[in-house]
């Protein structure tokens, strides 16, 4: 095919480089107008692309054109070791990613043939298989011609086993893949994350991925197995702990047009399922902002995420195991507002700041609007701060209770006659502010009456929890709260 520069086999490639080096660590010395001649980049694909960042990983460089001939190697000679064993042929590759891999010789029947040599021979033969100029594209990378033999699910995850021409647009009984890509597939286990799943988390820029999967290739040379991910059970918590961690490294803007999948996958004899999870990138500068800012405020807020609220030593334990109303809320694109507040304790669960950023970056609330409706909320406070503690229980319970329109409205007519009652000059708002409260933000399902009635508890909760709290356990509240919160008193 034309337009298509034949690349350099491997040994081409050292020999070439050798030329260029006095010291004998081989370097691609690449220019950007001469791209083709990188023996490996990124393509956007998940599995060879978490192969590039084992290899970029082991040799601790950051991007694909400094790779050496040494680094190649090396990488080479630690896979084969590893791969050699048991726990990883026959436990980890054939179970879960490669079954039956005649590449990584990891079909149990093969035994006694797998060691380290061969396997290193048979991933150095790929990078020096000739290409085919008549075979078509690569379907991953673009930028080689095609394996003439199809790639099934034995070397290449969730690619088919063959037999179904049908299956592939190609119409081929398999997949068309170049050796180069396929040699980063291999790759792949020493990347991704073990758990009852193979997880591989592919970011954008790609520099994100080192940040991501460095833990599973560290996990890799301590422990000589593949990385259990501290032994987490979801896919999902897994990557909102990775990203409270990152976020505390990370600047913002490091973060403003970043995008995160995370591929959930098993490919094996008994099947091949694959659950893609997307994380929307207002949802990752939120959570890496709540790690710089204020961490024990996410905590509060996930900690709400549970069916039961685990005590201080239980968090460990509930955030590696058991699935998070948070977490898939915020996936789908829910609000969580409520969970920004503990109506059993009367507490707002993170700082004002935390609050603002979502409701602004998140929900897409105005920072105008929100300003407004905490100013609302202070003359709100100024108002029933005044009155008796039994008092003031019962009408921040007239909020708290309030389900439906009518009794929203309710709240703040009484408020008002408290206002007049105690002689506050000023109106707790115009009758403008008023119909802004009720019906402005009404049609958005995101900015409801109930996101004002969250945002309104959450300052009165920030600024008379003490007295709240005491007034409640006189009035013997708790329990009823208690309730209303188990049954899921969410908007």
């Amino acid at each position: 095919m034309k337009g298509i520069t034949r690349e350099k086999t491997l040994e081409e490639f050292l020999r070439t480089s050798k030329k260029k080096s006095k010291t004998g660590i081989i370097q691609a010395q690449i220019s950007s107008a001469a791209k083709e001649e990188y023996l490996f980049t990124w393509t956007g694909h998940p599995f060879t692309d978490a192969g590039l960042v084992a290899l970029l990983l082991l040799s601790g460089k950051k991007r694909p054109e400094e790779l050496t001939e040494e680094d190649i190697k090396n990488a080479i000679e630690f896979a084969s070791e590893l791969y050699s064993r048991k726990k990883w042929s026959s436990g980890y590759i054939h179970a879960m990613m490669l079954p039956n891999s005649g590449i990584l010789m990891a079909n149990p029947s093969m035994t006694k043939k797998r060691t380290p040599d061969t396997i290193k021979a048979k991933l150095f033969s790929l990078l020096s298989e000739p290409e085919d100029p008549n075979a078509p594209v690569c379907e991953i990378c673009g930028r080689r011609h095609a394996r003439p033999k199809p790639v099934y699910r034995s070397d290449f995850p969730l690619v088919g086993t063959g037999g179904v021409p049908n299956y592939f647009p190609s119409g081929k009984d398999g997949a068309n893949i170049c050796s180069h890509c396929l040699f980063l597939a291999q790759m792949m286990p020493l990347a991704a994350y073990r758990l009852s799943r193979v997880l591989v988390i592919h970011a954008y820029p790609y520099e994100l991925m080192l940040e991501f999967h460095k833990e599973a290739i560290d996990d890799v040379k301590k422990t000589e197995l593949a990385s259990v991910a501290r032994n987490f059970k979801r896919p999902e918590n897994f990557l909102f702990e990775k990203l409270m961690d990152i976020g505390t490294k990370l600047e913002m803007g490091r973060l403003e047009n970043a995008s995160i999948t995370l591929y959930y996958f098993v490919n094996n004899n008994q099947g091949q399922e694959i659950e893609p999870i997307y994380i929307p990138n207002p949802i990752l500068r939120f959570v890496a902002f709540a790690a710089r800012v204020d961490r024990k405020g996410w905590m509060n807020i996930v900690s709400m995420g549970w069916r039961k609220k685990p005590r201080e030593e239980e968090f460990d334990e509930f955030k590696k195991r058991y699935p998070n109303n948070v977490y898939s809320k915020l996936l789908s694109g829910e609000s969580i507002l409520y969970y920004f507040i503990d109506p059993q304790n009367r507490r707002a669960n993170s700082s004002w700041r935390l609050l603002s950023f979502y409701c602004s970056e998140v929900l897409g609330l105005d920072k105008e609007a929100l300003e407004f409706i905490k100013g609302v909320a202070d003359r709100i406070v100024e108002t029933v701060e005044k009155l008796p503690d039994n008092k003031l229980s019962r009408r921040v319970r007239e909020l708290e209770k309030a389900g439906k329109l009518y009794q929203f409205e309710g709240f703040f007519i009484r408020v008002e006659k408290d206002r007049q009652e105690f002689g506050i000059p000023e109106a707790l708002m115009s009758f403008n502010d008023f119909a802004r409260i009720l019906t402005s933000y009404g049609e958005d399902l995101n900015v409801s009456w109930k996101t004002v009635k969250n945002l309104l508890l959450f300052r009165i909760y920030e600024r008379l929890h003490d007295r709240l709290m005491k007034a409640s356990e006189e009035a013997g509240e708790s329990e009823e709260v208690e309730e209303e919160f188990e049954e899921g008193g969410e908007e």
